[in-house]
């Protein structure tokens, strides 16, 4: 079985807690995430994924990560390991900004994005480690 790991980026800000949101190829909200580069090892592309998806830099939060198994585009399981990932800076240009939107918005909104009940319950994970 595959492996991917990937992020679940956030900012604390005036408005609490809010969450950075990307589409997939097929445009569904999801989180940045990829496959298993053994180079970078399991953290090494969380990030990578975090800033070549969705153009943002931060710091990998060590304690939390939130793993589930997803179906990809090809109809393939994958186990997913998400990472909380605190948000330092968004770049307003990135290396697949041409193919991705991005959004930053609070729980409530992703939870309304969000159609994959996989990705729903790692971020309702998310929630009661951050916000709850």
């Amino acid at each position: 079985m595959q492996k991917q790991y990937g992020v679940i980026p956030f900012l604390r800000g005036d408005r609490g807690i809010e969450v950075v949101m990307i589409t997939s190829a097929s445009g569904f909200w999801i989180f940045p995430k990829g496959q298993y580069e053994k180079e970078h090892g399991k953290r090494g592309t969380a990030e990578l994924e975090a800033f070549e998806e969705a153009g943002v830099k931060g710091k990998l939060l060590k304690k939390n990560s939130y793993r589930t198994k997803v179906y990809i585009r090809s109809g393939e399981q994958v186990r997913l390991t998400l990472y909380a990932f605190e948000v330092r800076s968004l770049s307003a240009k990135w290396k697949e900004d041409y193919r991705r939107e991005r959004r930053v918005v609070s729980i409530d909104e992703a939870k309304k994005l969000i159609s994959s009940h996989k990705l729903m319950q790692c971020l309702e994970k998310f929630e009661r480690d951050f916000v709850l």
